[in-house]
């Protein structure tokens, strides 16, 4: 009988033990994985909601236009085109290495590459840097999103834009990289409408964001 009781016992304290392992595991990866992404959020000024445009063409890659540290893809007609060091187009440490012209496709604005030059700040930190210099800019907010295997910072806000009158809504994007260094995206367009109309394309491009290998 005692025996029986010895052997439940020591069932039960081995149970209790492997919970507690698996609890101090699950801990332990919370921890090291960090807070979880912000959630999803419908309408302005995130619009979580737009479905993606479809895939025409892949940016980043070698052979593409603009050969990047990150790749993704874009609707057909939208042009892409590398931007030199000779162009010297620089904002908050960051140099502007490739701009999508959606004009071809019916719309005024533009998706632009940013690669930080500045030392390793961490996507945060650069897209702060960049938009504290972008100028006449508002409603800033940021919020932590999962992208494939990319861990990634995205910024919303409004640029006052003498042009149109504004205020017009914009997004950045930030994203670090393996070799330490962040690239930044950002969609602007002549105004809120242009911008909204061009919104899938950046659904399409942030949801197929991978590391260039």
């Amino acid at each position: 009988m005692f025996r029986r009781i010895g052997a439940a016992v020591l069932a039960v304290l081995t149970i209790a033990t492997a919970t507690g392992c698996a609890e101090d595991g699950t801990r332990a990866s919370a921890a090291r994985a960090g807070p979880a992404p912000s959630p999803l959020v419908s309408g302005p000024p995130w619009y979580d909601d737009v479905a993606p445009a479809e895939a025409g063409v892949t940016v980043g890659a070698k052979g593409t236009p603009c050969e990047l540290p990150i790749t993704f893809s874009l609707p057909a007609r939208w042009v892409a085109e590398p931007v030199g060091d000779a162009a010297g187009v620089t904002l908050g440490g960051s140099r502007l290495r490739c701009e999508v012209d959606a004009k071809p496709a019916d719309n005024v604005g533009f998706l632009r590459v940013w690669a930080v030059d500045a030392a390793p700040l961490g996507a945060r930190a650069s897209l702060e840097e960049f938009l504290a210099e972008y100028g006449r800019i508002s409603e800033i907010e940021y919020r932590r999103v999962r992208r494939g295997p990319l861990d990634l910072v995205e910024a919303t806000y409004l640029q006052q834009d003498g042009l149109s009158g504004g205020p017009n809504r914009h997004r950045a994007l930030g994203a670090n990289t393996s070799s330490g260094g962040a690239v930044l995206l950002t969609l602007g367009g002549m105004d809120t409408g242009e911008f909204e109309a061009m919104f899938p394309a950046y659904q399409l491009a942030t949801s197929t964001l991978r590391p260039t290998g």
